[in-house]
């Protein structure tokens, strides 16, 4: 099983990833979205390893956050993530930003708090 670090580390690489996209460009937004999207799901592994937790899909992990503040952000940028990768057609660039600047940096901050880990 990853440990806290681990995920962290990954969570880190992929929002290393979302620098090298245009965020002009609409065939970025839908892989902006399902990028931002692993950062903060290795985030919340992060979380959840912390607490000997290591959910094995969405649906266990969706479980185990339903009762943190970052449920909300994280459901939105799960179900947008989903929209990216298996919907028709592209996710609209404000919703690109929201994830990549508003719910992703919601959710890392959260868990920065609650694990205790700075930059």
């Amino acid at each position: 099983m990853p440990t806290t670090h681990e995920h962290i580390a990954k969570a880190q690489a992929f929002e290393r990833v979302l620098t090298v996209f245009d965020d002009q460009n609409p065939d970025h937004w839908d892989w902006i979205v399902t990028v931002a999207f692993y950062a903060a799901l290795h985030w919340v592994d992060s979380y959840l390893a912390s607490h000997g937790h290591h959910p094995q899909n969405h649906r266990v992990r969706n479980h185990l956050i339903a009762m943190l503040p970052i449920r909300g952000d994280y459901s939105e940028l799960y179900v947008l993530s989903r929209q990216a990768r298996y919907g028709a057609g592209h996710l609209e660039r404000d919703e690109a930003l929201r994830a990549r600047d508003h719910l992703l940096p919601q959710i890392r901050q959260w868990i920065h708090g609650q694990i205790g880990w700075t930059p």
